[in-house]
């Protein structure tokens, strides 16, 4: 009996042509996230890749996109690792204050389409993001982690404990154990990052430092 075939899981930059399965992709992965207008729409992801398409990346299964991660370059004028909301340090989502001369990567979006969930597209992508700070001489990665299952505690616990149940190891959190399965430290908690029901509108402030 032959062995069942692995899909062939690769990650490659982003083409303007990928837009519309995106757009796709993003919404199917955040739907709850639709309405506070925090999902990629074909006119922001065409700027990505006009502004910085070496920070654009795509995952794929056998050829088809699963999964992608948008990014840009903080300006040096920029302390990313003060507080700070989504839409802010986006600049509404455009990325228009993208900065080459600067020496942080932000991580604005990884997503994956939920049905690729648990075949390892997470992990290719999150290899791919800090190849990609690596390649660029940058010096670290700094992103914002929606705190996915904070709103199953939040009436029993602050968006803090939550974060200190997850490092302990007593709560599970899908997408902070992924982050931090992928060498992101938490560094503080941000307040009122993005309208979302599921994190009550807190995400972790992570930062992953590229190694000397």
């Amino acid at each position: 009996m032959d062995p069942i075939r692995q899909p062939i899981l690769a990650v490659r930059p982003a083409r303007p042509e990928d837009v519309p399965r995106l757009v796709e992709m993003n919404h199917a992965a955040y739907p709850e996230l639709v309405e506070a207008n925090v999902v990629w729409n074909e006119a922001q992801l065409h700027a990505h890749l006009a502004r910085f398409p070496e920070g654009q990346l795509v995952a794929t299964l056998d050829g088809v996109p699963m999964g992608a991660i948008s990014t840009f370059i903080v300006p040096p004028s920029r302390d990313p690792m003060a507080q700070h909301t989504w839409l802010d340090i986006t600049d509404e989502g455009t990325f228009a204050s993208h900065d080459r001369r600067g020496d942080t990567l932000y991580l604005a979006d990884v997503y994956v389409d939920p049905a690729a969930w648990g075949k390892r597209v997470s992990d290719t992508l999150y290899a791919a993001l800090r190849d990609t700070c690596v390649k660029l001489g940058l010096r670290r990665v700094v992103a914002g982690g929606r705190l996915w299952g904070y709103h199953e505690y939040a009436g029993v616990m602050t968006a803090q404990e939550y974060v200190d149940g997850v490092l302990r190891g007593e709560i599970r959190d899908r997408v902070l154990g992924s982050q931090l399965k992928a060498g992101f430290a938490v560094r503080g908690l941000l307040v009122g990052y993005l309208r979302d029901p599921r994190s009550c509108d807190y995400a972790t402030l992570l930062e992953w430092v590229k190694p000397s």
